[in-house]
């Protein structure tokens, strides 16, 4: 039974990994195996706690501070359904989307079993690593009978759309480089470097996502920033601008996405607020957003309620889900109250990194400076795939305390350099 449970938890958790790259059917049965897993592990669990042998089970150990912040969010999240000026019908939804935050702590839990998480981190890499080489077979006219994304298929994108595809391509980046050493490769540095150039000139000058280039640009300030010396570092700090105007001068179809983002500006200033375009309906949604917040600062309009909070502010556009921006949707919907929680996991997560290894550290906290960055612009943690990506990431990389050796040294610099 044993041995059975932990081959269970080692391909429900991989077949996860692999599947949030590959679409969001795969991802929806991904999590079902996953949830069945949890509550085998459960039984289990609960069973060996009346032993007195096995007395100090998973579920006995101490969690993650990060864990807590998260559940306590999610439970306030919950909560404000009570007060919601949406109908309970329209709230469930959107609920299920904040839901999504449970696959970190079930995926955490079951690596805290026993599974190991290197298998979990190399399932991401593989799957984003065959969404990387498609989204180049595209570009080279090949067609690809599995590129079922139907917002971006001219920019190359395989599954999801031109925001989502360029944040994990980064994340998968992330992972590459801060755990080169793991990789058991002949040839290990030559398929690392080639891997991180075909995932930045995807990035940067393939998928046009303006959102998954600014978190591209902020990995790679983290990578050299961790292999400079100290008097060098804070020169890294001008990379994105530069490599903004290199790559914008060279690249014909990034200058039209960010000179279309300057003529958005521009006209947004000169006359009446439109809202035809992505970054009118940001700016607007944002406003907008704002003026909800102040209307209930502290326990806000409750779950789902941000369609209505927008519309009641004057917003024109009916479909509209939420402002595409991470943070301004919790204090809209939660008040400050789930604001502080959500901020609160984030820091935890940051704080709990220090326990780790070098390498799972700055890859955890290189990554929650990326949904930082993201989540400003965009509400990466509720989309599809990506969301799952983000959790599963950070659940593996707080799972590798006891999987790795600790050099227990603080600074960015690995033990080596």
């Amino acid at each position: 039974m044993t041995a059975g449970l932990a081959r269970l938890r080692l391909w429900s958790l991989c077949f996860l990994a692999l599947s949030v790259s590959l679409g969001t059917a795969l991802v929806s049965l991904g999590k079902l195996f996953l949830l069945l897993v949890v509550l085998a592990q459960i039984f289990t669990d609960v069973r060996q706690r009346n032993k007195p042998r096995d007395s100090q089970t998973v579920l006995a150990q101490a969690w993650p501070s990060s864990l807590w912040w998260g559940a306590t969010a999610l439970l306030w999240m919950g909560l404000s359904m009570a007060w919601s000026a949406t109908p309970v019908h329209e709230a469930w939804p959107s609920l299920a989307r904040h839901a999504r935050w449970l696959v970190f702590p079930a995926a955490f839990y079951l690596m805290r079993a026993g599974t190991p998480a290197q298998p979990v981190l190399q399932s991401l890499v593989l799957g984003q690593l065959f969404v990387l080489v498609s989204s180049w077979l595209m570009v080279l006219g090949i067609p690809l009978p599995w590129a079922i994304s139907v917002t971006s298929p001219d920019n190359a994108v395989v599954f999801s759309s031109s925001i989502e595809q360029p944040i994990t391509c980064t994340l998968m980046m992330l992972v590459i480089w801060y755990f080169r050493d793991q990789w058991p490769l002949a040839q290990r540095r030559f398929w690392l470097w080639t891997a991180m150039a075909l995932a930045t000139a995807n990035v940067l000058l393939v998928v046009t996502g303006r959102t998954g280039q600014m978190a591209m640009l902020l990995a790679w300030v983290f990578v050299l920033w961790g292999c400079l010396p100290g008097r060098y570092r804070w020169g890294v700090l001008l990379l994105p601008v530069l490599v903004a105007l290199g790559v914008g001068l060279g690249s014909e179809r990034m200058q039209q996405r960010w000179l279309k983002a300057k003529a958005d500006v521009l006209e947004l200033q000169a006359g009446p607020l439109k809202i035809d375009n992505s970054v009118g309906f940001r700016i607007d949604a944002w406003q907008k957003s704002v003026h909800a917040f102040a209307e209930k600062p502290l326990l806000g309009h409750g779950v789902g309620a941000w369609p209505k909070a927008y519309v009641d502010q004057g917003g024109t556009i009916a479909k509209a889900n939420d402002p595409h921006q991470q943070f301004l949707l919790w204090a809209v919907e939660s008040g400050l109250v789930g604001l502080v929680l959500f901020m609160g996991f984030l820091v935890g997560l940051w704080r709990n990194a220090q326990n780790l290894p070098w390498h799972a550290r700055w890859c955890l906290r290189s990554a929650v400076a990326i949904e930082v960055l993201t989540g400003l612009v965009n509400s990466t943690l509720l989309g599809v795939s990506i969301g799952e990506f983000f959790l599963l990431l950070w659940a593996g990389l707080l799972a590798c305390h006891k999987q790795f050796p600790d050099d227990r040294s603080q600074g960015f610099l690995p033990p080596s350099q």
